[in-house]
């Protein structure tokens, strides 16, 4: 406050002007900041889903594996329905037109993966191991004048064969 040269004091008359601008900024942009967290939440969470459901299927592979005394490993659609049963939330996710795909290889120690559900015959002191690729192409929960487009996640794991 100001005073005059009687000693009155004057009101300032920009008192409140920031809380005023502050209120409009708020208002413009704090629902932008909240669906732009709240699409990216939602993609974080589609994404670990990938991840998961690519380790369950491969851990369901090795198990399956030593189930049979290493000498069979699951079909595809096997390998596949063990990954859609650990994501179920997932599949709601999808695109429309696109699907969940979770393809099943194998290999020895540090080598290449070949794709299949063949028994890698790998040499002594080299393990064999299953790799598990999981895809999906989710569909964005805000979709705002096309500016976000459908990411496709895709993760990989890998475990090794012991029996």
């Amino acid at each position: 406050m100001k005073t005059k040269s009687g000693g009155r004091k004057q009101k300032d008359t920009e008192s409140g002007a920031s809380l005023v601008e502050t209120a409009f900024f708020l208002a413009l942009f704090a629902p932008l900041l909240m669906l732009g967290t709240f699409e990216m939440g939602g993609l974080v969470y589609a994404s670990l889903e990938v991840s998961d459901a690519a380790h369950a299927a491969a851990a369901y592979a090795a198990q399956y594996y030593m189930a049979n005394s290493g000498s069979a490993l699951p079909t595809q659609s096997q390998v596949t329905a063990a990954a859609e049963n650990d994501a179920p939330e997932l599949l709601s996710m999808l695109k429309s037109g696109t699907q969940f795909t979770a393809t099943i290889a194998t290999g020895c120690g540090t080598g290449s993966a070949t794709t299949g559900n063949s028994v890698p015959s790998c040499g002594s002191g080299t393990l064999p191991y299953v790799q598990v690729s999981a895809q999906a192409t989710v569909t964005p929960m805000i979709q705002f004048l096309g500016f976000i487009k459908s990411p496709t996640l895709a993760s990989q794991a890998q475990i090794n064969l012991v029996e």
